[in-house]
């Protein structure tokens, strides 16, 4: 078997001679080989190797991380800091059958992508086989309506009884605010911002009632506490907070 420096510098000889167009194919070999070699690498090699390939993996474009993440996606053999970095990917395609299927992804790379990452990816999270309570509490805080029911449905999701309040409480608010006041369908631009000085998010009026709206914010965030509703190009302010929120959807109370 040879050492750990001498596995560097072959790879390091591949990497500086692969054309990209190849690189796909390349990277997938390599990883059969580290499969093939898990029960004979020493903790060493297979570290080595394993941050080389992830080196690779940096350069291949998107229709090729797709391919390799299909290939490691179940595969207990892979080789992790791969899996790792494949699961961190912004592009969904890649990340979501490695986020959805590997058991070698650890509890804090899955809170890490909880909080990083967009709605698909925490779907993605929210359909593994098996979730522990950290993670699955922390997907019912930050997740969309489709996360929520995903998680809710999912029998392997091991949901605390504080993330089980939270999410009866979710649905009662979303009830309660549904249903206390008719709606009217709108299309303004106006801005929320905190009361006591804090940012300002742009956002959309999708509609509204005497008791409150729901607006579509420009961005991903997450407004909370006693809020100040601006319409824009009028004077017409109004007091409000929050009480439910689906990614960017959120639904407001006026005070």
């Amino acid at each position: 078997m040879p050492d750990s420096k001498t596995v560097t510098i072959a790879i390091d000889e591949l990497v500086a001679r692969q054309p990209s167009a190849g690189l796909t194919d390349k990277v997938v070999r390599l990883i059969d080989q580290f499969a093939e070699n898990a029960a004979v690498y020493t903790s060493e090699q297979a570290d080595t190797v394993d941050h080389v390939i992830a080196r690779l993996v940096a350069d291949v474009p998107p229709d090729g991380r797709i391919a390799i993440a299909e290939r490691v996606s179940s595969d207990p053999k892979a080789p992790p800091r791969v899996v790792e970095q494949l699961a961190e990917d912004d592009w969904i395609d890649v990340a979501g059958p490695v986020l959805a299927r590997s058991p070698l992804l650890s509890n804090e790379t899955l809170l890490k992508v909880i909080d990083s990452q967009g709605q698909s990816h925490l779907l993605a999270i929210s359909r593994r086989r098996t979730i522990p309570a950290a993670v699955a509490d922390a997907l019912v805080v930050r997740g969309n309506r489709a996360v929520v029911r995903a998680i809710d449905r999912n029998p392997g999701a091991d949901l605390s009884a504080e993330a089980r309040t939270h999410l009866d409480q979710r649905q009662r608010a979303r009830f309660e605010e549904l249903r206390k006041a008719p709606r009217k369908a709108v299309e303004y631009p106006a801005e929320l911002s905190r009361q006591d000085g804090g940012g300002t998010v742009r956002c959309r009026l999708v509609d509204i009632s005497k008791t409150g709206a729901k607006l579509m914010l420009a961005t991903l965030a997450r407004p909370s506490g006693p809020l100040l509703l601006s319409f824009a190009s009028t004077a017409v302010k109004r007091s409000c907070e929050p009480v439910w929120q689906d990614g960017r959807d959120i639904g407001v109370r006026f005070l």
